[in-house]
């Protein structure tokens, strides 16, 4: 394959790959920088052109459960008009940790065939979340991105108000601390003042952080899921952690009782990202 595609292409076809995890948790932001994904983003207007704003305060009343155990959405991720493979969004089960129930929740990016003869992306997340509390208390990586092999854990102690990771080193938290893949499910939950922010904190990159959702506005959404009444947010984080200020994530809920996710769009200099709903089971 690669007597057929050029060093430029093949760099931009890397980069979109490495795109794959472009589901909140699996944020680029987090393992990339410099040449991988450039910081500036010449045009991202459009990305939220088609959204119709607020004209007057509403707020949409918080969902205190808006998954189930068994909860299934499987999506397409494209660069551009090419499609690089597929994203999942799980929740298996609930389980026990520290003798609290939990649930299981699983974020997974795979490259399709062709784009895995370039760089091939097999990455999977788990967070052990708080099913009553809704806050973690393990987050665990284990990604193949390319020939690059990692594997990452952070365990929440909040007797001791630290997280851990796997070479033993701890850093401070805040009380019920959301981590990089619990926040989605997190906001999930909330109240979302149309036109407004949520806040709530959180932990990535060994830094605890103030996370800001903002909450845009409504749009009418059509995938090969279905089509879906929509709110649009986007997380900001303005100083570390997965969101580097290197290109802009929305992402389109449902408006309704299961918030759930739809379509997720990001636009950076090397082109535009969608991730797509082509499949969804609610769960038990």
């Amino acid at each position: 394959m690669s007597a057929r595609v050029g060093a430029p292409e093949r760099r931009r076809l890397r980069r979109a790959v490495i795109m794959l995890g472009l589901v909140w948790g699996l944020a680029v932001a987090s393992r990339t920088t410099g040449d991988d994904f450039p910081g500036s983003v010449a045009d991202d207007s459009s990305l939220t052109a088609t959204i119709q704003r607020p004209t007057r305060e509403e707020i949409l009343p918080a969902v205190p459960q808006p998954f189930r155990p068994g909860e299934y959405l499987k999506f397409a991720v494209n660069y551009g008009f090419i499609n690089a493979g597929q994203a999942y969004l799980e929740v298996p089960e609930i389980r026990e940790w520290n003798g609290r129930p939990v649930f299981s929740l699983v974020a997974r990016a795979e490259s399709n065939r062709f784009f895995s003869g370039i760089y091939k992306v097999r990455n999977r997340i788990e967070s052990l979340w708080d099913s009553a509390g809704h806050y973690s208390w393990r987050y665990a990586e284990n990604r193949r991105e390319g020939k690059h092999r990692a594997r990452s854990e952070i365990v929440f102690d909040y007797s001791k108000q630290e997280a851990r990771y796997l070479d033993g080193q701890t850093f401070p938290i805040p009380p019920e601390v959301q981590d990089a893949l619990s926040s989605f499910y997190f906001a999930r939950t909330q109240a979302l003042p149309l036109g407004g922010s949520v806040y709530f904190d959180y932990h990535a990159s060994r830094k605890s952080v103030p996370l800001e959702v903002k909450v845009l506005g409504r749009e009418r959404i059509e995938t090969p899921a279905g089509k879906f009444d929509c709110v649009a947010i986007e997380p900001i984080l303005r100083a570390g952690g997965i969101f580097k200020n290197k290109g802009r994530l929305v992402i389109w809920l449902t408006d309704d009782a299961r918030r759930m996710p739809v379509l997720m769009k990001s636009k950076v200099t090397i082109g535009s990202i969608s991730v797509t709903l082509v499949e969804a089971k609610p769960g038990a």
